[in-house]
């Protein structure tokens, strides 16, 4: 006689299959977050918004619009590796989150499946 299959353990199993999906993309989360942070890349350039720079402000030298470049790509610099580290933390959380979550979920669902497994067997 086959074993009957309770509703509850069923969504246990999903639920621990939902905390390995969990954990899957807070790894690639984290490391994606790591990767950005290490090395920030940015679409702006010096030199195009320089082009950019000495249209616009005529009246500046040359000197003071490569400062101006130069602040603009720190300054976007700055803000890809402040959302890196954001999406590191994001990616941290999400791993923190996920395993005791997957852990608590299956222990729960090997115990209901030996409960029934113990009552098969007494029957």
């Amino acid at each position: 006689m086959a074993r009957r299959i309770y509703f509850r353990e069923i969504y246990m199993y999903i639920v621990c299959i939902i905390a390995i999906i969990i954990f899957i993309i807070g790894i690639i989360t984290l490391f994606d977050g790591t990767v950005n942070y290490i090395k920030p890349s940015t679409y702006i350039y010096k030199q195009s918004i320089m082009a950019m720079y000495s249209e616009q402000y005529n009246d500046l030298s040359t000197e003071e619009i490569e400062q101006l470049a130069e602040e603009e790509v720190n300054m976007a610099l700055k803000n890809e590796k402040d959302n890196s580290f954001k999406s590191m933390l994001r990616g941290a959380l999400l791993i923190v989150i996920s395993i005791p979550f997957f852990a608590f979920h299956w222990k729960k669902a090997q115990s209901m499946w030996s409960i029934h497994l113990e009552e098969k067997n007494n029957d």
